[in-house]
């Protein structure tokens, strides 16, 4: 038997609450009980509670094990998400999660979705309070010293994936993401799991994922929508990163560049080009479509719609009715049958410009 003065946990472990491993309370009673009140103790071979069902004392049996098996470690041994979920929590509340963020990917989900709590109820046979309370003891649990600590690498994981596209990322990219640390989940359920889990670490701002505080966020978007304001014209994003007030820049080494491109195509109202320019849908428009007449002379509406949406991002792109209004507000486009446009005057290129 191991002696619990010679377990080596990270600094200040050994000496913790046994409340640290995220353990239940009646677990913890037991354990008390028994004379076990650190995590440092939980280094000996746990007792016989003979109080405890079986699915508890496996559960008292798997912490234990773990913090046994750290053996002089300072960081945390690799799990990937799966394997940390079922280290620390029961099969059941596993199962919550699992349904709840969408983690497995399931025939009846060719797109990742999330359910919602009525739905998560239906498929276990329970309510949708039920499935509230099962999902807050699950946080309780994960947000313990001992599980977030074990969960280091699973963090990291997102954390890398996030820096290595300057610190914001949506569901499209999302989509391409890989990583051991999440084997056999989908990547977008484990990302608003983990985001739920610990938002100080990452947040979700207007549906992507992102390493910077919503306050920065926030200052960012109101500097995007002023400039462009005042500019009256489409900007390219390097213009705007180039002129972001200080206190709406990330902090270094991240560009302002990812940012404003991911704020333009997720606020409603903006355009986002694909050639990196931004500008207000109800305004600047009008602009694109004479880009498109310039080079194509006269045009039908349908080809107008098809050439703008080749120019936009997927999250920009627009539909007929935006098209014919657009082409009515433009002073510089006129009508030449119904449905057909030209610029006034017939400026046309057939080069490209």
């Amino acid at each position: 038997m191991t002696s619990a003065s010679a377990i080596s946990l990270p600094e200040g472990f050994a000496a913790a609450p046994v409340k640290n491993s995220g353990l239940p309370p009646r677990i913890q009673t037991a354990l008390r009980a028994r004379g076990i009140t650190t995590l440092g103790q939980l280094s000996q071979p746990p007792p016989d509670c003979e109080k405890l069902s079986g699915d508890d004392r496996a559960w008292l049996a798997r912490v234990a094990g773990y913090v046994r098996h750290l053996d002089g470690k300072k960081t945390p041994p690799p799990l990937h998400l799966s394997e940390w979920l079922q280290l620390f929590l029961p099969p059941r509340q596993v199962e919550i999660l699992e349904t709840h963020f969408g983690l497995r990917p399931a025939n009846d989900r060719p797109v990742w979705r999330a359910s919602t709590l009525q739905q998560t109820g239906a498929r276990f046979g329970i309510t949708r309070e039920r499935v509230r309370q099962l999902l807050r003891d699950a946080r309780a649990t994960l947000r313990r010293p001992l599980p977030l600590w074990a969960a280091g690498p699973i963090f990291h994981a997102m954390e890398n994936a996030l820096q290595a596209v300057g610190g914001v990322m949506d569901t499209a990219q999302l989509e391409r993401q890989e990583s051991a640390a999440w084997a056999g989940y989908v990547p977008i359920g484990v990302f608003h799991g983990l985001a739920d889990l610990q938002p100080e670490r990452v947040g979700i701002y207007r549906g992507f994922f992102s390493l910077f505080p919503s306050t920065l966020l926030d200052r960012a978007e109101r500097a995007l929508q002023d400039r462009l304001r005042r500019a009256g014209r489409l900007l390219s994003i390097a213009e705007i990163a180039g002129q972001l007030p200080a206190k709406a820049q990330p902090p270094p080494p991240y560009s302002a560049e990812p940012l404003i491109q991911m704020l333009a195509r997720h606020i409603p109202g903006m355009l986002a080009t694909v050639d990196g320019r931004v500008g207000l849908a109800a305004r600047d428009g009008a602009e694109l479509l004479g880009e498109i007449l310039l080079t194509t002379g006269e045009a039908n509406l349908r080809t107008l719609q098809a050439e703008l949406n080749a120019r936009l991002l997927p999250e920009s792109q627009r539909g007929s009715g935006y098209i014919r209004d657009t082409l009515q507000r433009a002073p510089r486009i006129r009508r030449t049958a119904p449905g057909r446009y030209e610029l006034s005057g017939g400026i046309q290129t057939s080069l490209p410009l």
